[in-house]
Formats: structure tokens, sequence, C-alpha cells
């Protein structure tokens, strides 16, 4: 098992340095832009839920039923997609992913009622199920030993597609007062993505190295009966649920809480992925040298401390300025979690993301709706509050459990 571990870093290790290579830089930035898009898909929703709201008519369960509702289709494809890649590959998996996202996207600035809204909604989510799990593991496979840092960029473009995608609602609302132009501006990028992958055959042939080793349904068995996998996975889901209301209902708190009009609460969005562009990519590549389930544990920590500070805030300057802080290190969690995962999985990458982004999917269906749930009961500000602090406690609890199964001499 060692000499084979050692093997593998061995052959990671230089394949890590491809990051720096042209053709690695142009595999990245494939990627980067498809989670770009994924991320602007998503947050354009949460930029323009309540002139949605007010437009369609939606009642505060129907507000959490169409905030979870793409997550509901991620929650259906994401693990069988992640599985699937480690047997036939990821090229095509990725293109029918981010085709499937763009054009359902578009598709839901023609809604007319909830229920239309509501199925193109769950159908990009199909999309993004596809995307997710196997952008991911291709990246992690291609970079090998940088993949901390090569997961952190990728994930950068999270962020900057969260930004986008906000700035578009805010900007498109502010000119026209309409909210559908948002959905048809949104996922114009989706074009660009499905040339680059279409035309990148023979680098992801190279991120994909040997496919078609594993032997499907058991390999994956094999993964779940680990107690590291399971603590990951759990992990996982704490980790989306704690954080999970910064894309949906961050902009819907501000203009709730604090009274802000519909573009400027979209455009807070904006900051706050920003900072957690730059956490993602600073501790994405600390993680490369340090332990990460250490680093897992700090940073869990603090985020209980940030959500403790912003929850209590009255002033809406002060909790503008808490969660910047909070978008750095909620964010950072995510990459170094991911590449901790891949540590954990002896090659088979696609199959343990797949799991984990299927824990991290349940989160994002269980959470949006919980939170809307309690609205009524408690308002907005506690309602969030509860669904962001108790599952940041418990995080750092599991991840206190965590082990770090790369070799000794990393500190």
């Amino acid at each position: 098992m060692e000499e084979r571990l050692g093997m593998e870093e061995e052959s990671q290790e230089k394949n890590g340095a491809k990051l720096r290579g042209a053709s690695g830089v142009l595999f990245l930035a494939i990627m980067f832009l498809g989670y770009a898009v994924y991320a602007a898909d998503r947050t354009v929703l949460s930029s323009m839920l309540k002139p949605i709201s007010a437009a369609l008519h939606l009642s505060n369960t129907q507000i959490g039923l169409l905030s979870s509702a793409q997550y509901i289709g991620v929650l259906a494809f994401v693990f069988v997609a992640g599985h699937l890649s480690d047997r036939y590959g990821t090229r095509r998996i990725i293109l029918v992913g981010v085709s499937v996202f763009t054009a359902f996207t578009w598709l839901i600035g023609f809604s007319t009622s909830f229920y239309e809204a509501f199925a193109f909604r769950v159908v990009s989510g199909f999309g993004e199920g596809l995307f997710w799990p196997v952008a991911m593991s291709a990246v992690a496979k291609y970079f090998g030993m940088k993949k901390g840092r090569a997961l952190g960029v990728f994930y950068v473009g999270f962020d900057v597609g969260s930004a986008t995608g906000s700035s578009i609602g805010g900007a498109t609302f502010a000119l026209s007062s309409d909210w559908r132009y948002a959905f048809f501006v949104a996922p114009l990028l989706g074009i660009a993505v499905i040339a680059g992958a279409f035309f990148a055959r023979d680098t992801f042939a190279r991120a994909d190295g040997k496919v078609g080793a594993i032997a499907l349904g058991r390999d994956a068995l094999d993964l779940l009966k680990r107690r590291q996998v399971q603590l990951m996975m759990l992990f996982a889901l704490l980790a989306t649920w704690a954080s999970i209301w910064q894309v949906t209902y961050l902009s819907y708190y501000f203009s709730s809480v604090y009274s802000l009009s519909v573009p400027l609460a979209a455009f807070i969005m904006s900051p706050v992925a920003i900072s957690g562009g730059f956490g993602k990519v600073l501790l994405g590549n600390a993680s490369d040298k340090w332990r990460r389930n250490r680093m897992l544990v700090g940073t869990s920590l603090v985020v209980v401390l940030l959500y403790a500070m912003f929850f209590s805030a009255s002033n809406v300057y002060l909790g503008a300025a808490i969660v910047l802080a909070i978008g750095f290190f909620s964010s950072s969690i995510f990459p170094v979690m991911q590449a901790l995962m891949c540590d954990s999985c002896d090659g088979k990458t696609g199959t343990a993301l797949g799991l984990t982004t299927t824990a991290q999917s349940v989160g994002t269906v269980i959470a949006p709706n919980t939170t809307a749930s309690l609205f009524a009961l408690l308002g907005v500000g506690r309602a969030t509050a509860i669904n962001a602090v108790v599952p940041a406690l418990l995080m750092l609890m599991v991840a206190l459990l965590l082990k770090d199964p790369r070799r000794a001499g990393r500190t």
C-alpha cells in the first residue's frame, strides 16, 4: 500500500508541473469558465428572487422550492456522473452537462408561473450535476500533487461566476425593471465552454489517463465502507448546509433585514464572491504543503466565530464588512475538502468526488427549504442564522475527526 502510494505521489508530482505549461493553463481556463457559467446560472436567481417572487406571486414554500430546484436536479445526477467518469472519461459528460444547464437557464426567462420556472430550474440542475464532479475530477487528475492549488483556481470560477451572475441580475433589473433579461444574459459564455471542451480532446485524454479500470458499483461501495470517506461526506454536507445561504439568500437577507434596494443588495454578492476567490486560491495552494485536515479544523473554527459576529451585527456597514471575511474563509473550505477526498480514494477520483458532491447536493436541497420554511415563524434574519450557525458548529466537530492520508513530512 505504502509503495503504491509513493509511486502515485511521484507520478502526480510530475503531473503537477503541468500547471505551469500552456496546455495546463488552457485546460484549467476551460474548466474555470465552465464553473463560472455554472455559478452565474445559480446566483442570477438569488439576485432576482425578490422581483421573481412578486411577479410570479410565490409563497414562502414556493420560494424555498424554487431556490432548491436546481440542487434537486444536481442531486439526481451528481454521483452517477462522477462514477461513470472513472470508467468512460470526462470530456463527453462535461459537454452534455454544460449544454443542458446553459439551454435551460435561458428557458427560465420565459417562465410565466412557478411550475414552469421550477421545471426549467430542475432540468438545468441535471446539467450541473453532470458537470460539477466530473470537471473537478478532471482538474484533480490532471494536476496531481498540485491539485490543491489547481482546485483552488478552478473554484474561483464559481466566485467569478457568482459575482457576474449577481451583477448581471442587478444591472439588468436596474436598466429594465424586468427580472427576465438576467436569465437571457447570464448563460451566454456557456457557448464558449462547449466550443473549448469540444476541441480539447487530447488535453482531456491526458487528464483522464487510464479509464475503464474500475468496477461500476463495487468500487463505489468499497469507498463507502471507509470511515474517512463517510466522515468526508458528512463534512461536505454540513459545510454546504452552513454556507449555501450565501448563494441563495444573501441578497434576500440584506434587502429584507437591512431594507436595501434590490440592485444594491444584489451587488453586495459580488465583493463577497471575490473575497471567496482569494480564499480558495490562497488556502487551496497552502493545502498542498500543509495538512489538509488541520486546515479544515482551523477554517471551520474561524467561520463559526464570524457567523456569530455577522448575525449579531445591527449596522449594515459592519455586516457587509464581516460578510467579506465570511466569504474568504467559508469558500476556502471547499477546494481543501475536495483535495483531501481525492487523497483518500486510491485513484477513484471521479467516484470519490461524486460522493462528496452528492452529500453537498443533499445540503443544497435541504438548507434553502428549511430556511424558507422558518421565514414566517422567525423572520428572515433569525431563520438564516439558525441554518448557518448550527451546521457550522457540527462541521467543526466533524473536522476534528478527519485524517490526512498523505505521508508524514508535510506540516
